[in-house]
Parts: structure tokens; sequence; C-alpha cells
């Protein structure tokens, strides 16, 4: 059985619409995402203006991705793996970053029905670019992969509980596919755009280089 030939990459002049204009003037293929086009200002500053759960939670301020993956980080290191490498958890902070370049935070019930429209392909495409442009390895070795999807799921069933009003029992049966474990308890204070690049910097100050 012969492979398969790779379809080709479109180009800035083949697919124009597909090529990314961001903040800093740099533009992203988003066919064939490079590092070398990463700059993590705008990432960031884009993450802090995604709202988390389709905007839909309780309040005045948006709750948004990057104060999501400021707080997963904490979660983390707080309840799962508290020696965690310097890697680990530049990781967690990094982990929903593609959604700061336009994506957006898309919630689970259109993801489902976006799966086979590739979403999945897109997502790990620049998720690929951003870690190697900070100088993270991709993909991450499967047991760090499998920590930051439990923290995620973690946060994912704690902020339903806290900023959704979801009943627990219903939150971790349909949000945490019937996680039983450990939930984030402190309280959530949601922070607007500024406090959440303020959050995530520090964060990534703190933990230094990998």
């Amino acid at each position: 059985m012969t492979d398969t030939p790779a379809s080709p990459v479109p180009n800035h002049l083949d697919a124009p619409r597909t090529n990314l204009l961001m903040r800093s003037g740099r533009w992203v293929n988003l066919y064939d995402p490079s590092p070398a086009d990463i700059v993590l200002e705008d990432w960031v500053t884009g993450a802090s203006r995604v709202a988390r759960w389709g905007g839909q939670t309780r309040g005045a301020v948006a709750y948004n991705v990057l104060q999501h993956s400021v707080l997963l980080e904490r979660v983390l290191v707080t309840l799962l793996a508290p020696d965690a490498s310097p890697i680990l958890r530049r990781a967690a902070l990094m982990h929903d970053l593609h959604e700061g370049g336009g994506l957006g935070d898309v919630v689970t019930p259109y993801g489902k029905l976006f799966a086979t429209a590739g979403l999945r392909e897109v997502k790990a495409r620049l998720d690929r670019a951003l870690f190697l442009a900070a100088g993270l390895p991709w993909p991450l070795p499967e047991p760090q992969a499998a920590l930051i999807k439990k923290a995620d799921r973690i946060i994912a069933v704690s902020e339903a509980i806290q900023l959704m009003g979801w009943p627990e029992r219903l939150a971790r049966r349909d949000i945490g596919g019937n996680y039983r474990g450990r939930l984030w308890t402190d309280p959530i204070e949601v922070v607007d755009e500024a406090g959440a690049r303020a959050l995530w910097w520090e964060s990534h100050r703190r933990i230094g280089d990998p």
C-alpha cells in the first residue's frame, strides 16, 4: 500500500484569505503556521479578548481564555503535579493560546459539530507553531499532555459550577465526563482582559526558562 501524497500547502498568493494579519504586522499562514511568524504578545493579547463559555458566564465582565490558562497552571501544580517541570508549566499556560488568533473558544457542542471539518487539525498546526516558537517541545510527551488535559477537565467542571451555576452533579457528569476527583474550590475572581494579560505574563516570568 503506497502512501497518499501530501496536499501542497497554499501560499499567500494561492489562498490569500487564509493568511492572518496579526497586531505585530506578522502574517500567519493558517494552512502551515511557522514558529518564525509567531509573536507571543499577539496571541496573549488575542486570548485575553476571547470569552470562555460562549460569553455566557455570570457577571458584568466576561471570563476569558487567558485567565482560564493561568488558573489551569495553578491547578496543575496545586492538585496534580507539585513537581511539574518548567516545560510542563509553560505548556499549561499555552494550552489554549491558539484561540487568540481569531479561532476563539469553540464551545464543546460546536466543536463536536466541526470535528469532521478539520478543526482538530487546525488547532494542532497552530499549537505546533506556538510551542516551537516558545522553545517548547511538540508534541508533548503523552504523560505531560495527559496531565494538562486532566487539569483542563478540572477547571472546566469548576468553572461551570462557580461561573455558570451548574449543579455539581451535572457538571461532573456532563462536562467532566463523570469526573469524580478533586475540584478547584477557591473562588474564581473574574478579571478584565488587561488583568488577565498581567496574570499570564507574571506566571510566564515566574516559571522561568524551560
